[in-house]
């Protein structure tokens, strides 16, 4: 694709400078900025990016009077580029992030970065057109392939309503390969570029005894799908201005009181 020097700057600042490369124990791979202000961070990411941090234990809960099993997490680290007015890098800086929240089967992460400066944000694809969006508009993927700085790449939309282990997936022939994962997939509207959804997986072709990922046909999480989790986890205010952070702690707080006390109520009816 041919950009001006506006489509270029577009890009860097829309799409590259709201990627970060992920480390973790074991993987490599992206993350977007999807809100910061005021000093507090969040980047979306795979599950499977950031899963060997996440560690599960049997500890005493004094509430319950029993033991449970709950979730310990490892900081991940992420690298952020900086880079000039002709998109050349800089320099990069490092920084922890903590994993706020995580699905596996739906192999969504969201992580809180340590830091207390605002970072370039990814613009969400409007909510109320997210399923909406047309086959075959262009799209561009970012992440860091191969574990690279970030790396954009170009295609199309080309497929939609792809079940896949019980969700939908949409396909881009913007090329994909590992390190791409938890990155970004993004579309144009109305001359800028907007976070469609995160790349989670390629098709993979077996021949003989090895396999060859197909790099051109990407299934990547749609942004609608996203909106629904952060939204069940009350976490509305990275996509609605309404909410505010405060507002929507105090909503999974009241959220986990309630199931705390359907469970005890259920585990007293079994005693009875």
């Amino acid at each position: 694709m041919i950009f001006s020097d506006e489509g270029r700057r577009k890009i860097l600042e829309q799409v590259v400078k709201c990627t970060a490369r992920v480390r973790a124990k074991k993987a490599i791979g992206s993350g977007t900025v999807v809100y910061s202000n005021g000093g507090n961070t969040y980047l979306l990411t795979n599950h499977h990016v950031v899963e060997d941090c996440i560690e599960y234990k049997q500890v005493w809960d004094n509430l319950l009077r029993r033991d449970v099993k709950k979730d310990f997490f490892t900081p991940v680290e992420l690298d952020f580029g900086r880079f000039d007015d002709y998109g050349r890098f800089i320099a990069s800086s490092t920084v922890l992030a903590d994993i706020v929240l995580y699905d596996k089967s739906q192999d969504l992460a969201l992580l809180r970065v340590r830091d207390n400066i605002d970072y370039q944000k990814a613009n969400l694809y409007p909510k109320d057109d997210a399923e909406r969006v047309p086959l075959l508009v262009p799209l561009c993927a970012c992440g860091a392939a191969m574990g690279e700085k970030p790396v954009v790449t170009f295609g199309n939309l080309n497929g939609v309503q792809i079940e896949i282990d019980g969700y939908e997936y949409w396909l881009s022939s913007a090329q994909s390969v590992f390190g791409n994962s938890g990155g970004g997939v993004y579309t144009q509207k109305d001359g800028d570029w907007y976070f469609l959804g995160i790349p989670s997986r390629v098709s993979v072709v077996f021949i003989g005894y090895g396999g060859s990922p197909v790099t051109h046909m990407g299934y990547f999480i749609p942004v609608f799908r996203i909106y629904r989790w952060l939204g069940e986890y009350c976490y509305q205010f990275i996509y609605d201005g309404n909410y505010t952070i405060d507002q929507c702690e105090k909503m999974r707080e009241e959220k986990k009181e309630r199931e705390l006390a359907i469970y005890m109520r259920s585990q007293a009816g079994e005693q009875n």
